[in-house]
């Protein structure tokens, strides 16, 4: 299935308009170490695909833009003597005819008359350099901060303390480098880095890096490089991308978009990345940036729940449930080192967006029976603390928790608080779940209770949520049209519908089911319109709405993603089946300007590949799916045939 993979999806991309936001990942599926090529390195947009502009291939754990870098380093081949100005030592590139793949990265540098070829492997990479001239062959290990690099024969070891945005204390990238042969010049460079002269015209270089110390660097080389050669690596690195994608396996009638299927669902195995290491006794430890100490057991990181919840997890657990539940293991694991559940980790909490919806996905994997016995157990002591304990003036926990149980709503005085009060509701509920399958029915009842609190935000004369003071007064005069203020990236019209686990409830409030497939014909056929709002000015997912004709559905961000999909579960299935081929079909392709807004760690991409199979999962932490028609004829899915559902609500064990 590598063969139909774009790796450079979605990669077209400017500060103010998104067409993905990433850039192109060689690695091992859900791999510690990204490679990438870098055209420019001066913002966190440092890869560009239409440039011809090569400046290295850059080791990268960023997960966003937005979020930034860390233990990030640039690796550049070159030839005769390295630039002293690091401006200066750029090389032109042909990207058309780069090799980007998710298992082999290669590139010819024009300037240097050099190629150069990587292959991953989990926590590093193997390179070959193929010198075309008479000079020396050289290898380059820029740093983006102060580091320290020791070359004692054929072996570097040394150490990069590199983040771009956030300062978690300690954090540091320990490197364990092995070449071919030793270099005849040593040269040092900026920020402690090194420039490595060699005689040989085809040189080995094998990377492998640690954030517990230089011993486990060189341990996790032992383990996943020593003794290997370019090919083996290279090859292991395809028949592990091949394993992966070609468990859902699609017909070919369409050729653009199995292309398009087969690159999203590569997408969809990247993040979150495997944080873990084996010390020497095989012992799985990993390093927690909050708690700045080496801990035990698994630990996956670089994910924001409020995008991840909806699409990623859910197809995880079709696909590798095995997978899914060590990540949650490593979820519950940070929880009982730092007190909290994650939110937004990047390696360590940021304390992004609004919600904690890693409830959604612990829920989610229970009542799928993927996470069970004493693992649940662990996982419900952490979920009761985030339904009742309050993390202000922290990065942990929910925003205005104490509010929220206090009036049965978050309050206005809070940004983003009707995104705020239906997260708490929809986490209420799904903590519920829980409770429920550890009998705990007295806290079952309770929780199920408060998951019902987003009504106490309906206004029924503007018909939509509101947000409220805490005299229960809404603020006049109201344009649904006005984002932020009350709403998170979007307005009334994105984030007023976000009611997963009860539909039925919120057609209530409206008057009934046909009341609300109005509203929802509403939203679709009304103007791609916006005011900045509270924004006060114009942000990408505002530009990227108004791009389009889907009307005030913004499929180009998480909140508008199960819009469509709500008329099944309210009944009407036809028009499911139209918006969301649709948008499949106009909001998506191979190229890279292939999403219609910002990737976000596989949300979008698993949207489309739901889109593909027919069933998306609008309530994660129900075991159910609601259906519409595949866009592919014949479907696979772990070798199990799909075909067309003929009831509106599956269930989950029917895939």
């Amino acid at each position: 299935m590598l063969e139909y993979v774009n790796a450079k999806i979605g990669s077209l991309n400017e500060r103010r308009f998104s067409n993905g936001n990433v850039y192109p990942v060689t690695a091992r599926p859900f791999g510690t170490a990204h490679f990438t090529v870098q055209t420019d390195g001066s913002s966190n947009w440092f890869y560009h695909p239409f440039s011809h502009a090569f400046e290295g291939i850059r080791l990268t754990h960023q997960p966003s833009p937005w979020v930034g870098d860390y233990g990030h380093m640039l690796f550049l081949p070159y030839s005769g003597e390295l630039a002293e100005e690091p401006h200066k030592r750029w090389s032109s590139y042909r990207p058309e005819r780069a090799v980007i793949k998710p298992h082999l990265l290669q590139v010819y540098l024009q300037r240097y008359r050099v190629g150069v070829s990587l292959a991953p492997t989990v926590r590093g990479a193997t390179f070959l350099l193929e010198n075309q001239t008479e000079k020396a062959t050289g290898f380059a290990l820029i740093p983006y901060a102060e580091s320290s690099f020791t070359v004692k024969g054929n072996e570097i070891t040394g150490f990069t303390d590199a983040q771009s945005i956030w300062d978690f204390k300690g954090l540091r990238e320990y490197f364990y480098l092995r070449f071919s042969e030793s270099p005849v010049k040593v040269m040092r460079i900026e920020n402690g880095g090194v420039a490595l002269s060699f005689a040989g015209k085809r040189v080995t270089a094998e990377v492998a890096a640690s954030f517990i110390s230089v011993g486990q660097a060189k341990l996790n080389y032992e383990r996943e490089l020593a003794g290997t050669s370019f090919s083996s690596v290279e090859a292991d690195a395809e028949r592990e991308w091949e394993n992966m994608l070609s468990r859902i396996a699609v017909s070919d009638e369409d050729p653009e978009r199995k292309k398009t299927f087969y690159s999203c669902l590569y997408r969809t195995m990247l993040y979150p990345r495997v944080f873990h290491e084996y010390d020497a006794s095989g012992m799985p430890v990993h390093y927690n940036a909050d708690t700045c100490r080496t801990e035990k057991g698994v630990f996956y990181t670089d994910n924001g729940f409020w995008d991840t919840y909806r699409t990623v997890y859910p197809l995880l657990s079709i696909l590798m449930p095995d997978r899914v539940r060590e990540m949650i293991e490593g979820f519950i694991n940070y929880a009982e080192e730092t007190g909290w559940l994650p939110k937004w980790l990047s390696p360590g909490e940021f304390g992004l967006m609004p919600g904690t919806l890693v409830e959604a996905v612990i829920a989610d994997a229970c009542v799928k029976g993927i996470v069970d016995g004493d693992l649940r157990k662990r996982a419900y002591r952490a979920l009761l603390k985030n339904a009742y304990a309050s993390g202000a003036g922290t990065r942990h926990g929910r925003t205005g928790s104490e509010e929220y149980a206090k009036y049965g709503y978050v309050p206005n005085s809070f940004r983003e608080s009707v995104n705020h009060t239906c997260d708490c509701a929809y986490g209420d509920f799904c903590i519920a779940q829980v409770a429920r399958l550890e009998g705990d029915e007295e806290e079952a009842k309770k929780l199920y209770e408060r998951s019902k609190n987003f009504r106490n935000l309906f206004d029924g004369e503007s018909g939509f949520l509101r947000g409220k003071d805490i005299e229960g007064n809404v603020k006049k005069p109201f344009d649904p049209f006005d984002w932020g203020g009350d709403y998170c990236e979007g307005s009334a019209w994105q984030n007023g519908f976000s009611v997963y686990h009860d539909v039925e409830g919120l057609a209530e409030l409206y008057g009934g089911r046909d009341k609300l497939r109005m509203k929802l014909d509403e939203l679709f056929s009304s103007k791609p319109i916006f005011e900045t709002g509270g924004y006060g000015e114009e942000i990408h997912e505002m530009s990227e709405m108004a791009s389009v004709d889907f009307g005030q559905c913004a499929i180009s961000n998480q909140p508008s993603f199960h819009l469509p999909w709500l008329y099944t579960a309210l009944g009407d299935r036809r028009k499911t089946e139209f918006w969301v081929e649709k948008l499949a079909n106009e909001a998506f392709s191979s190229a890279s300007d292939g999403f219609p807004g910002d990737e976000d760690n596989g949300t979008m991409a698993a949207w489309y590949v739901f889109a593909c199979l027919g069933f998306y999962p609008l309530c994660p932490a129900k075991k159910e799916f609601v259906a519409a028609k595949p866009l592919f004829q014949k479907i696979t899915v772990n070798g199990k045939n799909i075909i067309r559902f003929s009831d509106n609500i599956i269930n989950s064990d029917e895939i």
